[in-house]
């Protein structure tokens, strides 16, 4: 009876928590309002100084996304954009890359986001850098009795078209580059169509107490 008390109290930790964030994607057809003075977005304009920007996606499979401002279309080089304390956040899905819109002399620009800013943008997720692979095969820790996010941060220029992991389940996720390993084992993330120019990238996951 002891020993079943003892195995519950250390089941208890692992009991996931729901995140709170949601990093919801502008729709398509809406608009968005970037105010040059304080250089933030919003999903409206209160005051009338802001310029007005409405999403669409570009044709084909692989579909990225466009703003249009005064007849003008602009790329922002992501396939999602969502709302962070007054940023427009993109997301690139076939780079694993995040950046930072705004719009400058005329031009929708973009800044690529550091780890410290990922980071805070993601406080549950542990950074992994692509750069530290070898061999396309990293080693990671996870707790043994609770659950570890981890967010793959792409510093390098390789692509990651159409990737996905193998053998589990990320479909609950709203990257592609963010993933909780359920147990220790190997976990697979790799192209859903083989090619030569796409390699398999291995995490070995091992328990740490």
């Amino acid at each position: 009876m002891k020993k079943m008390l003892l195995l519950i109290l250390l089941l208890i930790p692992s009991v996931c928590i729901a995140d709170t964030q949601i990093y919801n994607d502008i729709p398509v057809n809406s608009t968005v309002y970037f105010n040059p003075e304080t250089e933030t977005w919003a999903k409206n304009c209160p005051h009338g100084k802001c310029i007005s920007f409405t999403k669409t996606l570009t044709e084909g499979n692989n579909k990225f996304s466009a703003y249009c401002s005064n007849g003008l279309n602009y790329d922002p080089d992501s396939t999602k954009e969502f709302f962070y304390k007054g940023d427009l956040i993109g997301y690139n899905q076939n780079t694993l890359k995040f950046y930072r819109l705004y719009f400058e002399d005329g031009e929708l620009k973009t800044e690529k986001l550091n780890e410290k800013e990922l980071q805070e943008i993601f406080p549950e997720c542990k950074i992994i850098r692509v750069s530290n692979f070898n061999n396309n095969t990293i080693k990671i820790k996870r707790p043994l009795f609770k659950d570890k996010k981890f967010l793959i941060m792409n510093d390098t220029n390789t692509m990651f078209y159409n990737y996905y992991f193998e053998n589990l389940d990320t479909s609950n996720e709203q990257f592609n580059c963010i993933f909780t390993p359920k147990r220790a084992r190997k976990y697979y993330f790799s192209p859903k169509e083989k090619s030569v120019l796409y390699n398999k990238y291995t995490f070995l996951v091992r328990y740490m107490i």
